[in-house]
């Protein structure tokens, strides 16, 4: 099961509602989130964190595939 989590640094508005939904996953520096670790949380508390994002600047896939 290969995930891939995508931030557009362009529409993140440094919320913290990632790292609050997905500890360990994003950090926020310099005003935009990034992933560190994508192996940190379960693969739900990541698609809440996604789904939490004011914005939408968080895209996940899995195999590919957009969650």
């Amino acid at each position: 099961m290969a995930i891939e989590i995508e931030v557009t640094a362009a529409r993140c508005i440094a919320s913290k509602a990632c790292v609050n939904a997905a500890e360990g996953v994003f950090e926020v520096a310099g005003g935009v989130a990034r992933v560190v670790d994508p192996d940190a949380a379960p693969l739900d508390d990541i698609v809440e964190a996604a789904q939490l994002c004011p914005t939408g600047a968080i895209k996940i896939r899995k195999d590919g595939q957009p969650l």
